[in-house]
C-alpha cells in the first residue's frame, strides 16, 4: 500500500503561514477510532526509513496515520531547504497537520475519538510542546524517539560530540544559534500528564542519552522508556516492530483505550 499525498499551502516561502507542504495519508482498511500523526525531525522526510518503522507500527494496530513532509528540508518537496530551517516553523507545520486531520476526520474515516502524537528528534519536541499547549487534554498518548529537549542542550551536544560542530551548524542552519535556545520543553514538561513513551539510542550523539534521561526523569509520571543499545539517532540496529507495537498497546491501555483484537 502507498499513501495518498495531500497538498497543503501554496507559498514557496517557508516562513509564510501558508507555506507549501504535503501530508502523506495512510488510510486504514476500515473506519477507525484511532489516528496518529508521525512527525519527522529537522531535514527529514515523512517516509524516511526510521519514520516508516513508526508508521508501520501504528498501522498494525488499525490506526489511520498522517505524516507531514514539513518545510525546510533537503529530503522532501515542501517549501524551503535545509538552510531555511526554523524550529518554530517546524512546530507550526505539525500544528497544521493536526488541525487538518481534525477538520477532515469524517472524510478520513476517523471518529475523532483517539489522537496519538509521535515524533522523532525535533518532531518529538514539536508534538510534545503541542500536547502540552494547544492540544492539552485532546491527545491520547505521546511516542517520542530521540527527542530534542532544548536548544541549549542541543547546542551543547553539538559542541561536545561533533568536530567543528558549532561552525558547521552556523553554516548549515544559519538561524539555529539564535533561535534554538528559545525552545525548551522543560518549561512546559509538568503539563505532560498523559501516557508517554520514549525511545533513545545508546549511540546517539545528536540527542545523547544523558539529555533524554533528563527528560524522562522530569516528566510528571514515569514514561515507558527504552534505550536501544545498537541505535544512534534514527532507530538503527533493528526493525523494532515488536517493541514499537507493544509500546503502542501499552500506551493505549494506559489511556483507557486498549488495542483491538487482531
Amino acid at each position: 500500500m502507498t499513501p495518498d499525498i495531500v497538498p497543503l499551502g501554496a507559498s514557496d516561502d517557508p516562513d509564510a503561514a501558508d507555506a507549501r507542504m504535503s501530508l502523506e495519508l495512510w488510510r486504514a482498511d476500515a473506519p477507525s477510532p484511532r489516528l496518529a500523526i508521525t512527525a519527522h525531525g529537522r531535514n527529514g522526510a515523512a517516509q524516511a526509513p526510521h519514520m516508516q518503522k513508526l508508521i508501520d507500527a501504528y498501522r498494525t494496530r488499525g490506526y489511520i496515520v498522517v505524516s507531514p513532509d514539513c518545510c525546510a528540508s533537503a529530503w522532501n518537496g515542501s517549501a524551503g531547504g535545509e538552510a531555511d530551517f526554523f524550529l518554530e516553523n517546524h512546530v507550526r507545520d505539525v500544528r497544521r497537520t493536526i488541525d487538518w486531520a481534525l477538520a477532515n476526520a469524517a472524510t478520513l474515516g476517523w471518529s475523532g475519538a483517539h489522537l496519538a502524537l509521535c515524533g522523532h528528534s525535533m518532531g518529538a519536541y514539536a508534538v510534545a510542546r503541542l500536547a502540552a499547549g494547544e492540544y492539552a487534554g485532546r491527545v491520547a498518548h505521546l511516542l517520542l524517539v530521540s527527542p530534542f529537549t532544548s536548544g541549549a542542550r542541543q547546542i551543547e551536544a553539538r559542541a561536545k560530540y561533533h568536530p567543528d560542530g558549532i561552525a558547521n551548524l552556523r553554516r548549515e542552519v544559519p538561524r539555529a544559534l539564535d533561535e534554538w535556545p528559545r525552545h525548551d520543553i522543560f518549561t512546559v514538561i509538568d503539563r505532560l500528564a498523559l501516557p508517554v513513551a520514549v525511545f533513545a539510542g545508546a549511540r546517539d550523539i545528536v540527542a545523547p542519552p544523558e539529555n533524554v534521561r533528563e527528560f524522562v526523569e522530569r516528566l510528571p509520571s514515569p514514561p515507558l522508556y527504552r534505550l536501544l543499545p545498537e541505535a544512534s539517532h534514527c532507530l538503527e540496529g533493528g526493525d523494532y516492530r515488536t517493541e514499537l507495537v507493544d509500546t503502542i498497546d501499552r500506551l493505549d491501555a494506559a489511556a483507557g483505550n486498549p488495542a483491538p483484537s487482531v
